[in-house]
């Protein structure tokens, strides 16, 4: 008899301990899955980029009003997005961030946008970015289609203002693309800068194989705000807080093997600023609006 009783307490300890073990295994799953479901990294033990929203700290932008040669910015668009607005104008974005999300992400962007309407909406998109960060490249196109490419950027401080330069990196051996001097001046003339709105992009994720289709999206970065920043991630919002300077500026673009940019200039530069917000960023970079999306 008391064999048989301790038997059955055996057996009640062992059904109690596997009962705990498959409920912590559940609840380690659950926790898991509820991770995965908020950010999904890839690859899963290094991810590539932390989870939106990014915030954006001490930013630094300079945005610089530009005319192209007639047709540029219509051979540099990408379909189905069709140009918007007048003269061939485009706005140069040059964006620094000593610091993104607290993390250390030290990054340096220059954008090319340019007004561009798409059925009924109307907005901006970017032409082509240059980023000198892994983290901004690989976030930028794969969460919402930014045409990024990597860079070497730098800006230095000059006795009037800023010069930026972007090169090619080190396996293209540094080919120049870009020369910006940036001249702070009280005198400049004041001139209309387009309406840019949100952006627009086209994200194209290619066909993996041949018998599979590539998957396509038109995205919009800033459609569900009364009013999005022009230009994109890294254009610091105007305000008090802000360090605010006019000025003029001169922009270069050079051609590489595989970066033909010269199509976009001489260019003619109508205006240009420059924005120094201390301190965290409001809001940040969140995820974006899915407007149409297809196969070819």
């Amino acid at each position: 008899m008391m064999r048989r009783s301790a038997l059955f307490i055996a057996i009640a300890c062992i059904c109690a301990v596997l009962a705990a073990s498959i409920l912590i295994c559940v609840a380690q799953e659950k926790n898991e899955k509820q991770a995965r479901e908020d950010f999904i990294p890839s690859p899963i033990f290094s991810p590539p980029y932390p989870p939106l929203p990014h915030h954006f700290s001490d930013l630094h932008t300079i945005q610089i009003l530009c005319q192209a040669p007639k047709g540029a910015i219509k051979k540099a668009l990408m379909p189905p997005l069709e140009q918007g607005g007048e003269g061939d104008l485009f706005v140069m974005i040059l964006g620094w961030t000593p610091d993104v999300e607290g993390q250390g992400y030290n990054v340096h962007e220059i954008a090319i946008n340019a007004p561009v309407r798409w059925k009924e909406r109307t907005g901006n998109t970017t032409l082509i970015e240059y980023i000198d960060s892994d983290m901004g490249l690989i976030a930028g196109r794969e969460i919402y289609g930014w045409p990024k490419k990597m860079a070497e950027i730098t800006w230095t401080k000059t006795a009037t203002g800023w010069s930026v330069t972007a090169n090619k990196m080190k396996d293209q051996g540094n080919i120049p693309l870009m020369k910006i001097e940036y001249t702070i001046s009280d005198s400049t003339p004041s001139a209309k800068w387009p309406d840019m709105g949100p952006t627009l992009l086209v994200r194209r994720i290619p066909n993996a194989s041949p018998s599979t289709p590539s998957f396509n999206q038109i995205v919009c970065v800033g459609c569900n705000v009364p009013r999005a920043a022009a230009g994109g991630p890294l254009v610091a919002p105007t305000g008090s807080k802000a360090k605010e300077t006019k000025g003029t500026a001169t922009v270069q673009f050079f051609d590489g093997p595989h970066d033909p940019l010269a199509f976009l200039g001489p260019v003619k530069v109508l205006d240009a600023k420059m924005s120094i917000m201390e301190g965290p960023m409001p809001g940040g970079l969140g995820l974006g609006e899915v407007l149409h999306q297809w196969e070819e």
